[in-house]
């Protein structure tokens, strides 16, 4: 028999697509770091797995409201029309109930297995994304992916407080990384989909400013890095391993940033977004390796 309601014909990879698994999955990286940092010599698997899992489903949960709230612009947009529930696949119904139970499932996870401290961390990051951010920041000010990137870079906290349960200076520096990384990483892809964004009616930067306007903060963003990348160095958390690696990618992230500002096109834009996600993934590898390099050097 033929299906004649369009909010019934998905398939498993709609629900997947809903949860924006490219995107939890470089935060579960960064959580996974956190923890593992936090942990040292003390590493329990269990906790490990759990605080993955319950993150992780708190993040999905936000992803599926972000969907949700976006549904209506998301038809409007080239790169975003064909998600499951802008496009019919999934009901707004039966979106808002698998956030539910992702969140539940989530909160509760780490509470049980983790502390309150992070369960309540987690559900206020997914609010600060899938409602400060995506209800009200991103159609009230060109300014929203700076403000509401705090919620998206609280991740490596989560691993901190899971292991922890109280909040310490290092893992506030990781959550300064991502907050000022952020801005440049997002403003590369809005620049190149800023049309997009111009149809939806989305006060993204390059919309509102212009392109040179936005590749050039993007740019003393990036210089801003580099400055608040080598604060774990000042600390004292970490060492040289980490110094070396952090400056090498953080003149080439700079000099991205830069063609952008004096070429601002589409390909500089593409390539400056792919290479800010290599950026985030290498500089928290090398928090991770000085770290046991260390950790083995003076055991």
């Amino acid at each position: 028999m033929e299906r004649t309601s369009l909010s019934l014909n998905w398939s498993y990879k709609d629900w997947i697509a809903l949860t924006k698994p490219k995107v939890v999955l470089v935060m579960l990286f960064t959580v996974a770091v956190g923890f593992l940092l936090a942990s040292g010599k003390h590493f329990n698997l269990i906790l490990f797995l759990s605080t993955l899992v319950g993150i992780g489903c708190c993040a999905a949960s936000g992803a599926v409201v972000n969907h949700l709230v976006d549904r209506y612009r998301d038809t409007l947009m080239q790169r975003t029309k064909r998600r499951p529930v802008a496009a019919g696949r999934v009901s707004t119904e039966q979106a808002a109930v698998f956030a539910f139970v992702l969140l539940l499932g989530g909160f509760f996870l780490l509470y049980w297995q983790a502390n309150l401290l992070t369960a309540i961390l987690s559900f206020g990051s997914m609010f600060g994304y899938g409602v400060i951010y995506s209800l009200w920041l991103k159609t009230a000010t060109p300014q929203n992916i700076t403000i509401g990137g705090l919620a998206g870079a609280m991740p490596p906290l989560l691993g901190y407080t899971a292991v922890t349960n109280n909040i310490g200076p290092e893992a506030l520096i990781w959550v300064l990384i991502i907050f000022t990384w952020t801005p440049p990483h997002f403003w590369a892809l809005a620049i190149y989909k800023r049309e997009d964004y111009a149809k939806a009616e989305v006060p993204m930067l390059p919309v509102t400013h212009g392109v040179e306007f936005t590749a050039f903060h993007a740019w003393l963003y990036s210089l801003l890095l580099c400055i608040v990348s080598v604060l774990p160095v000042l600390l004292g958390s970490q060492g040289m391993i980490y110094l070396v690696i952090a400056t090498a990618i953080n003149a080439r992230f700079s000099w991205y940033t830069y063609k952008l500002w004096v070429n601002p096109s589409n390909t500089h834009a593409r390539k400056t977004f792919r290479f800010s996600i290599v950026y985030i993934m290498w500089l928290f590898a090398a928090l991770l390796l000085d770290h046991y390099v260390r950790l083995i050097a003076f055991t």
